[in-house]
């Protein structure tokens, strides 16, 4: 074929000129030299999987690999397979290996995991998995590892995941899979769990269901739980022994009480001290007053009318603020609300009604500063001082600003916060546009980085506008107006001089609240010159270890994802026969598990190449036995029959032993076989064996299924059961006639 132009195959081999493709033949229009190398046989051809003729294109997989071409080695799916009609280049990416495939699982449809995930066609649950006919997703959301997996999803209704089931889980076995059980602290019962957890994350808080438990409170209240939420009796609780919930209806709640007071009582502080029944609590108004002077309600205690008219303790006049102070608000003694007037003075001051709040008469000079957010209702410019005419406009209160009630000049900082008029989220041009600088409401300075944008866009901070967040919505494609250099006092930083050589928008990479991590666009650049950038310097360079090569890292690295997996397998053009142990030394075993030999190698030591290829570790070359001479007898150091080197054939059980070959001259295999590639239609050397014969000969003989010939000893030419076939006299070499060991008579 010399001289044959590549790609010209088609010429000849038509069929008529020269043989042309067999009807078995896989489909393709592809030239023959895209797969054969061997012009003699055509086999073994090496299927070109990136040739772009015909089927053999990307997901077109099944044209071939549909089970029609089995014969020239194109394999189907196995029984085994996971269930899909997706082509098979969606999930192999290797045309070499079927291995290592990346399933895609945002093709599978939702809740159908079971499908796959058999145990047989993919990984099912293990054996001490929870319990539960739930299809994998509803719990596991990562496709990759099913371990940490998330949180179990307790509303999946298939059993045993179900209401009152929680014990099929939460019962101590499963604790490995954070299914806990009640621990020991845990108020004792024999309900479902979710009897009172409905919180299935935390466990917490839960609601105590008191369903049929009346009469049984001092089983958990009484003072052996309180780490889980059931109360006892506190230490100032009318001493009794009877179950909580005679006087106590509330399961939920422990007052109202139900406790049964004598018609008319009136030394209430008899019982009501704090010892023999509930005294004041802590939060009570502070008074000596007996209960009933107040409280007429003997079940609940409230609603109490507080009687002022007692001159008993501090409710006199002049002593509102012992209880109008904020602290009694729960019992019901109103403090100042927060629109009142800013005052210190005692509420009789202004407010001369005990029973109702109105009709105060408002006094500036005690009850200073005025009350907020009402300044407009006297400061109108009529009943008292309004704004001047230069004044910001806004319809917001006085005190928003101003804290001065004497002079409003010099008040103080201007409230952003403030919601009225134009005081408001992108309203910041109102003031800030140059026509109120006197009032300090500044404009943007010469060096503001160029934008139309509110104010309040990018500065959150109205004190200082100080650092400001830069609200990047809308700058798509617009970084270099900004980030050119101009404006780094602003902070619009630029790039560094180490920076990658680029005149693309910094947000093609950059995200736009931080430079880093970024991810480079690798769109346009031209392939080897890697180097450019991955120097160590502008980008990361070749990691240590790293295989030693001067090639592109585009060679063997995809761009623009990860450095790892490799593109395709190592690019070893160029590399010089021989020097596999350059890099197959076992140094970089780090970044290539077939960077050093397996334990089980053949031991030699001759170079990775003379048997492997550089694509694929095996199946391997035949062994290239080159250098070694038959007849040597060194043929155990590999095939021994105590060795189990990778690939290396080793004697059948049904070998002749060693043992009665010892006189031929030892065990070696090159005794008998001469071919260093196949070890059948071998011959026996005898050698000097004399005697013993029986033991391989004998009419129970299993050596080699049969081949050692059967002895006919006692049954021919008078031979006697005692005699052996060489002392016979009989055959060669040893007796006087007949044929030799080869061959017998």
């Amino acid at each position: 074929h010399t001289g044959v132009a590549a790609g010209s195959c088609a010429t000849c081999h038509n069929g008529t000129s020269a043989t042309g493709k067999n009807v078995s033949h896989i489909p393709t229009t592809a030239s023959c030299d895209a797969c054969h190398t061997g012009y003699v046989a055509f086999a073994p051809g090496t299927m070109n999987h990136g040739a772009t003729s015909g089927p053999i294109a990307t997901n077109n997989c099944s044209t071939c690999h549909s089970g029609t071409y089995l014969g020239v080695n194109a394999q189907t799916k196995p029984p085994t397979h996971v269930a899909t009609t997706a082509q098979c280049d969606t999930c192999h990416k290797s045309t070499t290996s079927w291995a290592t495939a990346t399933y895609t699982h945002d093709s599978a449809a939702t809740g159908q995991c079971s499908t796959c995930h058999n145990g047989t066609a993919a990984l099912g649950k293990p054996t001490n998995h929870i319990p539960t006919a739930s299809q994998c997703d509803t719990c596991h959301k990562n496709f990759i590892t099913f371990s940490g997996a998330g949180q179990m999803n307790h509303a999946g209704t298939t059993s045993p995941v179900a209401t009152a089931n929680c014990s099929t889980c939460h019962n101590g076995t499963y604790s490995f899979a954070n299914a806990l059980a009640k621990p020991v602290s845990h108020i004792p019962t024999s309900l479902q769990c979710d009897t009172c957890h409905k919180n299935y994350v935390a466990f917490a808080p839960a609601t105590m269901n008191h369903t049929g438990t009346t009469g049984q409170c001092s089983t958990c209240h009484g003072g052996a739980y309180t780490a889980v939420g059931a109360l006892a009796r506190p230490v100032t609780h009318l001493p009794t022994a009877l179950q909580c919930d005679t006087c106590h209806k509330s399961t939920t709640a422990w007052l109202p009480a139900s406790y049964t007071h004598g018609a008319g009582d009136t030394n209430c502080s008899t019982c009501h001290n704090g010892t023999t029944a509930l005294g004041k609590p802590a939060m009570h108004i502070p008074t000596t007053a007996q209960c009933s002077v107040c409280h007429s309600n003997y079940v609940a205690f409230a609603p109490g009318v507080m009687n002022h008219a007692s001159t008993t303790g501090p409710v006199a006049t002049g002593n509102c603020l012992t209880c109008h102070s904020g602290s009694y608000i729960a019992v019901n003694a109103q403090s100042k609300t927060a629109t009142h007037v800013g005052t210190t003075a005692q509420c009789d001051t202004c407010h001369n009604s005990t029973t109702t709040w109105a009709t105060a008469a408002f006094n500036h000079a005690v009850a200073s500063p005025p009350a907020a957010g009402n300044c407009s209702t006297c400061h109108n410019g009529t009943t008292a001082l309004g704004k001047s005419t230069n004044h910001i406009p806004t319809t917001a209160q006085c005190d928003t600003c101003h804290k001065n009630y004497v002079s409003f000049a010099g008040s103080g900082q201007m409230n952003h916060a403030g919601t009225s008029g134009p005081v408001a989220v992108a309203n910041c041009r109102t003031c800030h546009n140059g026509t109120y600088v006197a009032m300090n409401a500044l404009t943007k300075p010469a060096s503001h980085i160029p934008t139309r944008a509110q104010c309040d866009t990018c500065h959150k901070n109205y004190v200082a506008f100080a650092p400001a967040t830069m609200s990047h919505t809308g700058t798509t494609g617009l970084c270099s107006n900004c980030h050119s250099g101009t404006y780094i006092s602003a902070n619009a930083q630029a790039k560094s001089a180490t920076h990658i050589p680029t005149t693309q928008s910094c947000d093609i990479c950059h995200s736009t609240t931080v430079w880093t991590p970024t991810t480079f666009a690798h769109t346009g650049v031209v392939a080897g010159t890697c180097a450019t950038c991955h120097n160590g310097v502008n980008a990361a360079g070749k990691s240590t270890p790293h295989i030693p090569t001067t090639q592109s890292c585009d060679g063997c690295h995809r761009t623009g994802i990860s450095w790892l997996p490799l593109l395709t397998p190592y690019a070893h053009t160029g590399v010089a026969a021989g020097t596999c142990s350059s890099c197959h030394d076992g140094g970089y075993t780090s970044i290539d598990t077939k960077t050093s030999i397996v334990s089980n190698h053949v031991p030699t030591t001759v170079v990775c190449d003379g048997c492997h290829t550089t694509t694929a570790w095996v199946p391997n070359k035949t062994y290239n036995h080159t250098g070694y001479t038959v007849g040597t007898r060194t043929c155990s150091t590999c095939h021994g029959s105590t060795f189990n080197y990778l690939g290396v054939v080793k004697p059948p059980s049904n070998h002749f032993p060693d043992a009665l070959m010892s006189t031929v001259g030892g065990a070696q295999c090159d005794i008998c076989h001469t071919s260093t590639s196949s070890f059948t239609a071998e011959k026996m050397q005898h050698g000097s064996i004399q005697t013993g014969c029986a033991a391989c000969h004998s009419s129970t003989s299993v050596y080699l299924n049969g081949s050692a010939q059967t002895m006919k000893l006692g049954s021919h030419q008078g031979s006697k059961a005692t005699d052996d076939c060489s002392k016979s006299g009989c055959h060669k070499p040893l007796g006087s006639k007949g044929s030799p060991y080869t061959k017998w008579n």
